[in-house]
């Protein structure tokens, strides 16, 4: 028992004795007061120490295998990539970058030359360039009205910061080009410079959307629409629409399953009218691996309601890397022939005794490719069927003095075309390249004795040297044509010459900015009719300066 309680025990039984000492007082005393006194004392026993002993609990010798499940918690560390500087490494030295370039040249026969461009842009946000150019020769002090003159300009341009990951793009054009029927008996005709005037004025507009980077889906898009309007010295027009909408899907990052509808309208007018309207569509499915690739699709052509279907089929092989590649495969297509294609290749066409046709190609093709380093190869041999090959007839105007003029219209009759074709580009040394191309085809047609107006065997073999740092560029090209078949006005059938063509040419740069060129073209001084009664300009020379900027 503790102290506290011990005290507190102790007091209870005094109270108690006093109150029995002060009843029994009450019981036999007169009612006087009694004074009890008493000595408490108390004494507290000694307490008993208890001496406890510790013990340790027995080693426990069992083995355990204990497992531990430890959540995985990534932790994200940031830090600054270090620095790397190279030690005793001469920096390369930095190639100038030029925006724009002009250049204004004069020669003989009596010919001048302006040219430039210009780039302009603001980092991803947009760029754009605008170009100029001016061309005219006049040789009609050796020959009557040959001479030509061709004025072109147009402003192009991309704003790529459009939402949803789209851009924009958008050119616009415009050119002049003026001919002259040159093509008549000199010795006993003359015309005015009016009466062998052809001017043709074309106004070109296309636009383009598209999403300038791949989506999350792996898909490429594009919606292109053109339209042109040309006009020429007689009234003849030609309004052109065309629309190719291209959508590709991507697999692994290289196979392409890519699908194009393209409408494309063309209306010529005259003292009539001719259209010519095809839609394409063209699916295909192409797969890329490390020694194969391979091309699978279609081409589906409408033409007034007419369906014709062509194949898009090309097999490559990789025998060794990209040194030798052979390749085989057959396409097709209906290519339309419209004043604009047809006046570009020959300028002295009459186009109202002329008829806008669809040619249509299959072709077959094989042959082998490859870039070894130092050289660039591809040869290949082809065979085609052809409906409607476009042919160019001569034909003779005669005006109220009995003089003639030779104009050309279109043939057209179905062949067959076997082909070779080679071209190379070699670079042997530093600063050298060398291009060659060469091709041939071999014409079996069903009707016309030959294909009027058009060459059998063509070449072109070029070389361009740069030295004193590229500060000076050498360069000369060698044009090589066979004879083309042609009917005089008589309906003889005959044959131009040979062309040889021979140019060499330079350019240099006295600073930074400025520099110098000169050319000198048909050295040879070949006058080879590429159309009948249509000489080419013999040896003739242009110089000038050139600037960057």
């Amino acid at each position: 028992m503790t102290t506290q309680y011990k005290v507190v025990l102790l007091l209870f039984i005094a109270l108690c004795a006093a109150v029995q000492s002060a009843v029994a007082q009450g019981g036999g005393l007169d009612g006087g007061v009694q004074e009890v006194s008493t000595t408490l004392k108390v004494r507290m026993a000694d307490a008993n120490k208890i001496e406890l002993v510790p013990s340790l609990p027995p080693i426990d010798t069992s083995s355990k295998k204990l497992k531990y499940n430890v959540p995985a918690h990534p932790v994200e560390m940031k830090y600054e990539a270090p620095t790397l500087r190279p030690i005793a490494v001469k920096a390369a030295e930095k190639q100038a970058d030029y925006r724009g370039f002009a250049r204004l040249g004069a020669g003989s026969p009596t010919s001048f030359l302006g040219e430039g461009s210009y780039y302009f842009g603001k980092a991803e946000s947009y760029d754009g360039k605008i170009y100029l150019k001016h061309h005219q020769l006049s040789a009609d002090r050796a020959l009557e009205n040959q001479r030509f003159s061709s004025t072109a300009g147009s402003i192009s341009g991309n704003y790529y910061q459009l939402p949803s990951n789209l851009a924009v793009g958008a050119k616009i054009g415009y050119s002049y080009d003026r001919v002259h029927f040159y093509g008549y008996d000199h010795e006993v005709s003359s015309f005015t410079r009016e009466a062998t005037r052809q001017d043709y004025k074309l106004l070109d507009f296309s636009t383009k959307l598209y999403n300038k980077e791949r989506s999350d889906l792996d898909l490429n898009f594009s919606l292109a629409p053109r339209v042109y309007l040309l006009n020429d010295y007689y009234s003849n027009r030609e309004i052109g629409f065309d629309m190719p909408m291209t959508a590709t899907k991507w697999f692994n990052e290289k196979h392409a399953l890519r699908l194009v509808l393209r409408p494309d309208i063309t209306t010529f007018t005259d003292t009539a009218s001719q259209k010519l309207n095809n839609i394409y569509l063209q699916p295909s499915f192409t797969f890329h691996a490390d020694a194969v690739q391979f091309k699978l699709g279609a081409n589906f052509v409408n033409h007034k309601d007419v369906f014709s279907i062509f194949p898009d089929i090309d097999l490559t092989l990789r025998v060794w890397g990209e040194g030798i590649q052979a390749f085989a495969g057959a396409s097709g297509d209906l290519q339309k022939n419209t004043y604009l294609s047809m006046s570009r290749y020959n300028p002295f066409i009459q186009i109202r005794a002329s008829e806008l046709r669809n040619t249509g190609t299959l072709n077959f093709f094989g042959g082998v490719k490859g870039n070894v380093g130092f050289i660039e190869y591809n040869g290949q041999v082809g065979y085609s069927k052809v409906n409607n090959l476009t042919m160019y007839q001569t034909l003779f105007e005669t005006d109220q003095n009995g003089a003639s003029l030779t104009r050309f219209a279109t043939l057209y009759d179905s062949a067959s075309i076997f082909n070779l074709q080679f071209t190379a580009k070699i670079k042997p040394v530093e600063n050298l390249v060398l291009t060659a191309t060469a091709s041939q085809n071999v014409y079996s047609l069903s009707n016309q004795e030959t294909a009027f107006g058009l060459p059998e065997i063509e070449g072109n073999f070029g070389a361009v040297y740069n030295l004193l740092e590229n500060k000076m560029s050498l360069k000369a090209n060698f044009y090589m044509a066979d004879k083309i078949p042609y009917r005089d006005e008589l309906g003889v059938l005959g044959e131009s010459d040979v062309l040889y063509d021979l140019s060499l040419g330079g350019s240099y740069f006295f600073s930074e900015n400025v520099g110098a060129f000169l050319d000198i073209n048909n050295i040879l001084n070949n006058k080879r009719e590429r159309w009948y009664r249509y000489p080419t300009v013999g040896l003739n020379f242009m110089a000038g300066v050139t600037a960057r900027f």
